[in-house]
């Protein structure tokens, strides 16, 4: 029996990198995993990889700022499993080297419709049914750049800060229900995102693996009086 055993779990942002990792983590962990995200080229991959070592994993199209595609998707997910456990909020953008000051408008709501947007959507799709069953976990992606700030993706940095003000604040809403909520705030992780800016890589980037270890934690191991909470992945 795995730490999360017929949980179900929806990851937005699933079809690579982190939310990849922490599917195929989390399956292996027993979860039924609803992979999601825009691409199904990117999302069929990922399914067949947890299918072939045995877990349980559907492909789900969405597009996390759609207000109609996240009320349909997380109606698919508690019709095909029954109910939803425990959400990963991962599906993210920044454009790089683009200060706050410089930052188009198009740029600024391409970042806050994903990063920040599409977080509060899915959430408030996806508590309804945890409330329902008493309990849940709610694990949102957040970043370094959500604590200390950068001058170079000032709309990124915005986001996130704004990602660590909702969690607190849903947390708090949610906690009478049962239901935890916490996040992840990593340095650069080893994803194509970065590669696609520094492309030599750096040996001390967090790996894909490590965020979905530490995402296990929140899902299966955190106290129930940890609420509220972001685990800082960066040194001072």
């Amino acid at each position: 029996m795995g730490a999360l055993q017929d949980r179900v779990a929806l990851i937005t942002g699933a079809g690579r990198g982190i939310g990849r990792a922490i599917g195929v983590a989390f399956a292996r962990e027993g979860a039924c995993v609803a992979v999601t995200g825009r691409s199904e080229g990117r999302l069929t991959p990922v399914v067949d990889e947890i299918q072939a070592n045995g877990g349980d994993a559907r492909a789900f199209i969405l597009d996390v700022t759609s207000e109609g595609d996240v009320a349909r998707v997380a109606e698919q997910v508690v019709e095909a499993w029954g109910r939803i456990d425990i959400l990963v909020n991962n599906a993210g953008v920044i454009h790089y080297d683009v200060p706050v000051w410089a930052t188009t408008v198009e740029q600024w709501d391409d970042v806050m419709n994903t990063n920040l947007r599409g977080i509060f959507l899915v959430s408030r799709a996806v508590v309804p049914h945890m409330m329902r069953q008493e309990g849940g976990v709610i694990i949102n992606i957040g970043s370094s750049s959500g604590r200390v700030p950068e001058g170079d993706y000032g709309a990124y940095v915005a986001s996130k800060y704004g990602v660590v003000g909702y969690t607190a604040s849903l947390a708090h809403s949610l906690r009478p229900y049962g239901i935890q909520v916490n996040g992840l705030n990593p340095d650069w992780v080893d994803t194509d995102m970065a590669r696609a800016e520094l492309p030599e890589g750096d040996p001390d980037w967090i790996t894909q693996e490590q965020m979905a270890q530490a995402a296990l934690y929140l899902a299966a191991h955190a106290p129930k009086l940890m609420t509220g909470q972001f685990i800082d992945m960066f040194g001072v």
